[in-house]
């Protein structure tokens, strides 16, 4: 999963879990609940019948609550007399309330999902079947190909994008001026030269490092992996899925990662990407990789406004090919309407009026991306992330890929690699097969 940076993720590393299969809700809750004729799971009806219910992520409540108050007060207009409870959700537990909530047969009406969440609920079925509603929506015929994607299952589409999440390079003007950029670099050289600049100029300070970027941070390193040629995983001609970080092109991005990393970055290396802000506004880094959110934070309440016009983005120049950038990985949420919902019709209302082209420029301010590319962002500090919605990419569309994620092994190999602890060739093979066991289900 991921978002515009503000999820609930632990910030030290976690050991290793062992792999599970997919969790009750796909092997088994679908099947037997949310396929099964509406009584089969308990009754909904102790909800109020003129009340809709919709879940999202705390994001929305702390980053564009205008976008909500307006999505409610349009949805309320057309239908008087309907209560809308919003109700947000934290990402560390939400799939857990949502899979007890369809085994209690009261699900939301509508749900927010990460794009990496989907693959395993709209196999199962969990979600209702949208194709036919699709051009009621603004600017469906803009999607952004990543979020359609982790809609559509089957040529069927089981979801509607909501905001999309992208990667760039955040800076400070200043400090970068101070070491003699009046501009962000344009290749790998001369961020690598900007960087050895940097290093200089603050030697004396064993707290800065020139470039924030430790060794957990998952959506910081695949995307070199991608740039060298290589992918995370793909589907073999069987159905079944290959793990790549072990091969050539894997092996040679995530050296190339190891490099930035040993160049720039002096801090704990088993640590995440949630600090990255905070150490910029301290004036401990002059620049980091991260999602768009995690650039409005800089300036904003949680740090220091006066940052505001000191601040901006660049793309992340290639190692690996001459010219080019680094790609990067769009994420972002989708929204999705159980099949257990009673109310279709007004779920479909709320998106629409929640998904509006003004509610997008709201979830732009707030440091997202537009579901479409009809909506970009203005604001001349998001230039990085705006030229980076080219050549994105995104994880495997596979129906366990959320296991993955829960059980950390992507962000383990990453940190035994950054602290030297096995080597890349090792790290990633193990890290190749717990990601094929869970994949393939053996």
């Amino acid at each position: 999963m991921d978002s515009i940076g503000f999820r609930d993720r632990a910030h030290r590393r976690r050991r290793p879990r062992a792999p599970r299969r997919a969790p009750a809700f796909s092997r088994g809750l679908a099947a037997g609940c949310l396929l099964a004729a509406a009584a089969a799971c308990g009754d909904s009806g102790e909800r109020d019948a003129r009340e809709l219910t919709v879940w999202l992520q705390v994001d929305a409540r702390l980053q564009w609550p205008e976008a909500v108050a307006a999505a409610t007060a349009d949805f309320s207009r057309r239908h008087p007399g309907v209560r809308v409870k919003v109700a947000y959700q934290s990402w560390s537990d939400h799939t857990a309330k949502f899979d007890a909530s369809a085994q209690g047969g009261r699900t939301p009406d509508v749900i927010e999902m990460g794009t990496t969440e989907t693959p395993q609920y709209i196999a199962a079925g969990a979600f209702a079947d949208l194709t036919a509603e699709k051009a009621t929506f603004e600017h469906s015929a803009a999607w952004l190909p990543a979020l359609t994607t982790a809609c559509t299952h089957a040529g069927r589409l089981r979801c509607v994008p909501y905001y999309g999440s992208n990667r760039a390079v955040v800076y400070r003007r200043d400090l970068l001026a101070e070491a003699g950029a009046t501009e962000p670099p344009r290749t790998w050289r001369e961020l690598m030269a900007l960087i050895g600049r940097l290093s200089a100029r603050h030697r004396a300070d064993p707290a800065f490092s020139p470039f924030f970027f430790p060794g957990q941070h998952q959506y910081a390193a695949m995307p070199f992996v991608y740039d060298a040629g290589g992918a995370v995983a793909v589907r073999r001609a069987d159905g079944s899925w290959d793990a790549r970080f072990s091969s050539p092109e894997g092996r040679r991005g995530l050296a190339n990662w190891k490099a930035l990393m040993d160049a720039g970055y002096r801090g704990d290396r088993t640590i995440n990407d949630l600090t990255a802000f905070s150490t910029m506004v301290a004036g401990k880094t002059a620049m980091f990789y991260d999602a768009g959110g995690h650039l409005r934070r800089v300036y904003g309440p949680q740090g220091d406004p006066a940052l505001a016009d000191l601040v901006g983005s660049f793309r992340l120049p290639s190692p690996a090919r001459k010219g080019a950038y680094v790609p990067s990985f769009m994420g972002g949420s989708v929204l999705a309407v159980p099949v257990k919902s009673r109310h279709r019709r007004w779920a479909l209302d709320w998106i629409r009026a929640y998904t509006a082209t003004a509610n997008q420029r709201r979830f732009v301010a707030g440091g997202g991306l537009a579901s479409s590319t009809a909506v970009t962002a203005r604001d001349p500090r998001m230039k990085g992330y705006v030229e980076s919605l080219t050549g994105t990419w995104s994880v495997p569309s596979a129906e366990h890929w959320a296991q993955v994620e829960k059980t950390k092994i992507i962000p383990n190999m990453l940190v035994d690699i950054a602290t030297g602890q096995v080597s890349v060739a090792a790290a990633t093979r193990a890290a190749d097969g717990a990601i094929e066991e869970i994949l393939n289900g053996s």
